[in-house]
């Protein structure tokens, strides 16, 4: 016995509709399915090749700004923290009269190297507009250098004369140095900031618009095939649908997901690693402020104030392990004033100042040795957070989509677009 198979029918109204939309176009059937082949061809090549270029672009964008923001910023602010570093060394020369324990005087070149390479390190990479900023830095390091070797020599031979080559080289410092620096690094803040703009940006959207405009003419053209062949889905139709869609989302949620990284490291992260170089700029004027209190023989109670009250804000924006080293400091100045001011030795406070050159551990307990302490935390706040703002670049570059992505949805779309509208076009003369 024969059993009659039946098929639902799609629903009267919808079709009826589509017919109707279809029939109104002055074309025939043939011309029409050509033309509609063309146009949605066309539209899915066209909003694919343009979300191609801005993924490659965006993918340049984020390598421009990690090298001309990012590295810019972190090369200038490292500049500045190592030279304040080094400053907090050199002010020694004011108490030790030109002589330094061998770890001190390390400490101090090594901090001017450090100083130097993060000026080689920025030429790298910087752009034509930083150069002259970086060639300033560059011949003020040098300056600055001679000013500290010709104050310690002075010093050396107990001429006065040194205290005031020393001026000039904090001055030179303080006056000219670190703020070009900070010049140099909020450039390259901008920059990274600008290319989270740029991505998030018109340009984005509207390559996020071309393939919405591509995928709403491929409906369309679906409708109006399904209202002149009175049948309502085509496979190859549906699959082009399918893979415009992909595109649409991959490269909708590309672009998302780079704009908020990029904003994410333009803002907290990057505030973070500025916040602990700050953090480490700050301890080494305290060291400064200091061996100036020392150095005034018994009238430094102003100098020791200000000390007091810096150290305090200080304190209160560290974490926990960088606190407890920056208080052990701060309790060691503690005694060093008391030495000075309350009891009026001055020899006994530079004593605790810079300790015993020849028993270590005595210079390990003294405020110069605990600064050290103190100093070698807060440059491990400074490697931590750099170490986290690097990563968001990483991920930032990872949340994009390959341009062939697009690429290849584009064409498989238009592909499958073009043979599903053609296959029907050739049952119409």
């Amino acid at each position: 016995m024969a059993v009659e198979t039946t098929t639902a029918a799609p629903a009267p109204s919808v079709l009826k509709g589509l017919e109707g939309a279809a029939w109104r176009i002055p074309l025939s059937t043939r011309r029409l399915f050509l033309a509609i082949a063309a146009g949605v061809v066309g539209a899915i090549l066209a909003s694919s090749l343009a979300a191609a270029w801005v993924a490659s672009r965006n993918a340049d964008t984020i390598a421009d700004a990690r090298s001309t923001g990012l590295d810019v910023a972190r090369a200038a602010t490292e500049f500045r923290t190592h030279l304040a570093a080094a400053d907090a060394q050199a002010a020694s020369t004011l108490l030790s009269g030109g002589l330094e324990a061998p770890d001190t005087r390390d400490v101090y070149v090594d901090n001017l190297a450090a100083a130097s390479q993060a000026l080689t390190d920025a030429a790298l990479v910087a752009t034509e507009d930083d150069r002259e900023d970086i060639e300033l830095l560059a011949a003020g390091l040098t300056r600055y250098a001679g000013l500290v070797e010709t104050a310690r020599a002075n010093a050396r031979q107990g001429f006065p004369v040194g205290a005031a080559y020393l001026g000039q080289a904090r001055s030179l410092a303080r006056d000219d140095l670190v703020p070009r620096a900070d010049h140099l690094r909020r450039v390259g803040e901008q920059r990274v900031a600008r290319a989270a703009n740029s991505i998030g940006g018109p340009i984005g959207a509207a390559a996020i618009i071309l393939l919405l405009l591509a995928l709403a003419v491929l409906l369309v053209s679906a409708g109006l095939i399904a209202g002149r062949s009175r049948r309502l889905t085509h496979p190859a139709l549906l699959a082009a649908m399918f893979a415009a869609f992909l595109a649409l989302l991959a490269v909708t949620r590309g672009i998302v997901a780079q704009s908020n990284e990029l904003r994410a490291a333009a803002t907290t992260d990057i505030d973070a690693y500025v916040a602990a170089n700050d953090a480490a700029f700050t301890l080494s004027n305290l060291r400064v402020t200091e061996i100036s209190a020392v150095a005034a023989h018994g009238s430094g109670g102003p100098l020791y104030d200000e000390f007091t009250s810096s150290a305090s804000d200080l304190v209160s924006g560290l974490g926990r392990e960088s606190r407890g080293a920056v208080e052990d400091y701060v309790a060691a100045v503690d005694q060093v004033r008391a030495a000075d001011v309350d009891d009026g030795d001055n020899r006994a406070a530079a004593q605790l100042t810079l300790g015993d050159f020849e028993d270590q551990s005595r210079r390990d307990s003294s405020s110069g040795g605990l600064f050290l302490q103190a100093d070698a935390r807060t440059a491990d706040d400074v490697d931590s957070t750099f170490a986290d703002l690097s990563d968001r670049y990483d991920e930032a570059a990872a949340s994009g989509i390959e341009p062939w992505v697009p690429l290849v949805l584009g064409f498989l779309a238009a592909g499958l677009a073009a043979a599903g509208t053609l296959a029907r076009a050739r049952r119409y003369r």
